[in-house]
């Protein structure tokens, strides 16, 4: 049976000495962690690091007292005091009024003052054993307690911490991935985007931005509020219309906060407030409208848009959801954007419907017999446009025909106009081409002529002037003969009188020639005047 050596143990010295002295981040160990490097500033001095040099001392030694008290006890030492401590575990005893701790092995505990409390598994995240606290912080994650001497929280860093104090009390490990954890009188706010929170410090307003902030006392946690669109959903109420109609209408409204800390400094309950102001404006406008009025409404803008902006266009409302839409974002919008910083994004109406079974039934059926008439209406419509669909086939394929038709017809006047084209350009070849040898033969025939004429005249030349040399030689040789003279002188009258059928016989006819003066001188054939 095997028993563990006795181990000199000596207990822990108290750290509260060193717990005064509070170490700073830089040069830790534990600056790797990424949740110290989110810590807020006023935090970090209360971080505690694990110590190199904490080792647990686990066994006892007996003093000559205890044997001796163990000699006279021997039946009950050996009956009772015998433990065995299983591998992985750890043995917690009270030796008087003295905390120890046992390995694995089977032990006697000799002493009469000496007994075993419990029995823990090595590997637990916490284990406290009076003043002794073993403590192992997983990274990622603070441990959390408290010096009672001080009141000052003591945050514990990844690692194996060994604290024995009798005025340190471990609370729990923190989840910091809840919004608020109490560190005492102290308060870690977590602030995710989309979200802020608010405090009172020194009595202001302080909006609180996504991070982990610190509050301490006397500055006053408030809340954590949405920055994003939220749905609050209005009790469902029946109101009447200007023509005391009953109406039940239920509804929800779309709102962001935009602006935290002017919502928070003008209403005390932002969801009471929207609620009861939404409830009592869909009341004043379902009362200042009669159905004719809501069923015939056309729309109404709300607020003033940016000239880049367009509308979005979306499936449209029934006349009566549209017509409370409309007024109730013209009521209220600017004034909860102006005024309590909240812009008020939609509100959805779920159902609107008479609360009045009678009046209801009625205009259910007269909503029928308007029903019916639409549907024949819509029936003749559509056989109407049938008719209509036709009438633009028929003519379209009318015209199909008649744009065929003179598209042949034009076709075949091209090809004629452009035979013709050419059969006129054949014949205006052929009359140039003509016109061109005749006018080549008129040439060479002028010139012919012109050759000829000049030829003529060169020879009609000669020959003149050959007869001009005859007679002038004829005329001399008449003028050597008397006889040849008077021959002459009747070849002249002989010319004169060529062509005279009658001759007329003038008595004095010599003595007026005589005495008559010529202008124009006669010319004598000879050439003589």
């Amino acid at each position: 049976m095997a028993t563990s050596a006795p181990i000199n143990y000596q207990p822990l010295p108290s750290e509260s000495k060193e717990e005064e002295k509070t170490p700073s981040i830089s040069g830790k160990p534990g600056i790797n962690d990424p949740i110290l490097q989110q810590l807020p500033k006023e935090l970090r001095r209360y971080l505690t690091f694990p110590k190199g040099n904490d080792k647990l001392h686990i066994g006892y030694e007996t003093s000559i007292l205890d044997r001796l008290c163990c000699l006279v006890c021997l039946p009950y030492a050996v009956c009772f005091k015998m433990v065995l401590i299983r591998q992985g575990e750890i043995g917690l005893t009270w030796h008087g009024d003295e905390p120890m701790i046992i390995g694995p092995g089977r032990h006697f505990l000799m002493s009469c003052t000496h007994s075993l409390h419990c029995v823990k598994n090595i590997s637990d995240p916490v284990i406290v054993h009076g003043p002794l606290n073993i403590i192992r912080v997983r990274l990622g994650e603070l441990g959390f307690g408290i010096d009672t001497e001080k009141g000052y929280p003591v945050l514990l860093t990844a690692g194996k911490h060994i604290l024995n104090s009798p005025t340190f009390r471990f609370e729990r490990m923190l989840d910091l991935t809840q919004r608020t954890n109490d560190l005492g009188v102290l308060k870690l706010i977590r602030v995710e985007t989309g979200f802020v929170g608010y405090a009172y410090k020194r009595g202001e307003l302080v909006i609180l931005q996504p991070g982990l902030h610190l509050i301490v006392p006397p500055d006053r946690f408030g809340s954590i509020l949405s920055t994003q669109q939220q749905t609050l959903t209005l009790p469902e109420g029946v109101h009447e219309s200007a023509d005391y109609v009953p109406l039940k209408i239920r509804a929800d409204v779309f709102y962001r906060i935009v602006n935290p800390k002017k919502a928070l400094t003008n209403i005390k309950n932002v969801h009471n407030q929207i609620q009861e102001t939404a409830v009592s404006t869909l009341a004043g406008i379902i009362r200042s409208s009669t159905l004719n009025e809501i069923a015939n409404s056309s729309k109404v803008t709300y607020h003033k848009r940016k000239p880049e902006e367009k509308e979005e266009e979306g499936p449209s409302a029934p006349p009566f959801f549209k017509h409370v839409h409309d007024q109730f974002m013209e009521n209220l919008h600017d004034h909860m954007l102006e005024d309590w910083g909240i812009e008020l994004h939609n509100i959805r109406i779920e159902s609107l419907k008479i609360n009045d079974p009678r009046l209801a039934k009625d205009i259910s059926m007269q909503a029928v017999a308007v029903s019916q008439q639409e549907a024949k209406y819509r029936m003749l419509q559509r056989q109407a446009e049938v008719i209509q669909v036709e009438a633009n086939n028929k003519k379209t394929q009318r015209l199909k025909e008649m744009e065929a038709t003179a598209q042949i017809t034009r076709s075949k006047a091209d090809a004629d106009a452009a035979a013709q084209l050419r059969a006129t350009e054949a014949r205006n070849l052929i009359i140039r081409s003509t016109a061109a040898a005749e006018a080549h033969a008129t040439y060479v025939k002028a010139q012919a002529e012109a050759r000829a004429m000049v030829e003529k005249a060169k020879a009609e030349s000669e020959a003149k002037v050959l007869a001009g040399e005859g007679e002038q030689k004829y005329a001399g040789m008449l003028a050597q003969n008397p006889l040849g003279a008077e021959l002459a002188r009747l070849k002249v009258q002989a010319s004169i009188m060529e062509g005279v059928n009658q001759v007329a016989y003038i008595p004095h006819l010599p003595d007026i020639l005589k005495s008559t003066t010529f202008t124009t001188p006669l010319k004598d054939p000879l050439g003589k005047n």
